[in-house]
């Protein structure tokens, strides 16, 4: 296998709500990809997240984020007119997620569909309710119960709930019976929407390639019903956890990355039933989640990246020219700089270095020189996010902004994927063999 990817967050894709979702936008964005012959898209992970809206902090590692669900089909079926939806306010600014005007519009309209569908007879919310009664009931009743502690932190819940006293569990299940339902329900929606945008893309040939943390956040679903779910003391039970979230992942993606972050170092492994058994990859969590920061440089065999290769803390193996025939290699993380924007906060001495690997130092080739660099090297899969294709600066950025509510609001705009530019992406594909269905 030789391909290429390119990373966009369904979140920042356009929308004429505030924020990309599973419907037109998205499938459009596969269309995109398929024209330039790219085959691997990584969408960031796609669950549920507490109040920071940061998608490596989710309520459940199972949810869906319900902000993604996209409207049309309830528009189509007259719950609202698109009318309605454009009077709600879901932020003015096109270049940026409003988080807060976001979900208090998109929570609106979700309420109006819960309450016109959620209570018909229904034999498929039914189903989906028994088959994912495993995980969805613990789910529905700690998003219930977040909201209504008004998305506190989840030891500041008090003891009782905290600590799953089963009288106050119960009070509270009759108490938010209503709300259970509704928040079981967008599980429903979210998740039909994503078998139809994955189905999709199957046709499409394009990949998908989701995320998810190694450790789960405090304040989640698991460790509220599993206190040691992040523990890696015990060999059997930690694999046995991450069997079934990997079982679970292979129903959501194609290719799965597991990232772990410890003192600024970071490590990526990557799940793919075809490349390794879940025994061995399971091992080799083991091994990340068992590792301390100065540990994780020998496990950085698992992450390149360009940018890492320059600088004060560079290590040769983020070059292209060290990258083996199974390598996945990125331009940059999710919390790097573009390209436009890294250069520009180098050193004289390391802006030279960087320019002389990739051959130019004139600015409005730079982007596309390394991009090339990364093209040509050997790695399995090369990977750049979509703000690097578009030669895009600092303020595109995912994140790593100085503040951090700034963070995961990026909005690409549209228009900005032309016909001109898939061909030139597919060009760089074919010269290098990075085209072709895979």
């Amino acid at each position: 296998m030789r391909t290429s990817g390119v990373v966009m967050p369904i979140f920042s894709l356009p929308s004429d709500f505030g924020i990309g979702t599973l419907g037109r936008d998205a499938c459009d964005f596969i269309d995109f990809l398929a024209a330039a012959d790219v085959h691997v898209w990584e969408i960031m992970p796609i669950c549920h997240t507490d109040s920071s809206f940061s998608p490596h902090n989710a309520l459940c590692a199972r949810a869906g984020n319900p902000l993604l669900i996209d409207l049309q089909p309830f528009v189509d079926q007259g719950v609202f007119s698109s009318r309605e939806l454009s009077r709600m306010d879901w932020g003015r600014d096109r270049a940026k997620i409003s988080y807060s005007k976001v979900a208090a519009a998109k929570y609106k309209a979700l309420e109006m569909v819960f309450d016109a569908l959620g209570f018909l007879s229904d034999s498929s919310f039914d189903r989906f309710r028994e088959d994912n009664q495993d995980w969805l009931e613990n789910y529905a009743l700690f998003a219930a119960i977040y909201e209504q502690f008004q998305y506190l932190p989840l030891p500041l819940w008090g003891d009782g709930v905290a600590r799953r006293s089963h009288a106050e569990l119960d009070r509270l299940r009759i108490r938010l019976d209503r709300r259970i339902r509704f928040y079981e329900y967008l599980q429903y929606l979210f998740y039909g929407q994503w078998g139809q945008l994955r189905r999709y893309a199957a046709q499409k040939g394009v990949r998908l390639m989701g995320s998810m943390t190694f450790e789960l956040p405090e304040t989640s679903v698991e460790l509220w019903t599993d206190p040691a779910a992040n523990d890696v003391s015990f060999r059997d039970a930690f694999a046995d956890r991450w069997k079934q979230r990997l079982a679970w992942s292979r129903r959501l993606y194609d290719i799965t990355k597991v990232y772990r972050r410890v003192d600024g170092e970071e490590v990526f492994a990557f799940y793919e039933p075809t490349w390794v058994t879940a025994d061995d990859f399971c091992e080799t969590l083991l091994q990340i989640g068992r590792a301390s920061a100065g540990d994780l440089a020998a496990a950085g065999r698992y992450t390149h990246a360009f940018q890492k290769g320059f600088g004060e803390r560079a290590a040769a193996r983020h070059l292209p020219h060290w990258y083996d025939r199974t390598a996945i290699a990125y331009v940059g993380t999710c919390s790097d700089d573009t390209i436009r924007g890294w250069i520009k906060t180098l050193d004289k001495a390391t802006a030279q270095d960087v320019n002389e690997y990739i051959g130019t130092a004139l600015p409005r080739d730079q982007a596309w020189s390394v991009l090339r660099t990364m093209w040509l090297s050997q790695a399995a899969i090369v990977l750049s996010p979509v703000q690097d294709f578009l030669e895009l600066g600092s303020s595109s950025r995912l994140s790593g902004f100085e503040n951090p509510a700034d963070n995961w609001t990026w909005r690409l705009r549209r228009g900005s994927l032309t016909n001109r530019l898939a061909q030139r992406i597919a060009r760089m594909n074919r010269l290098f063999d990075r085209g072709g269905r895979q």
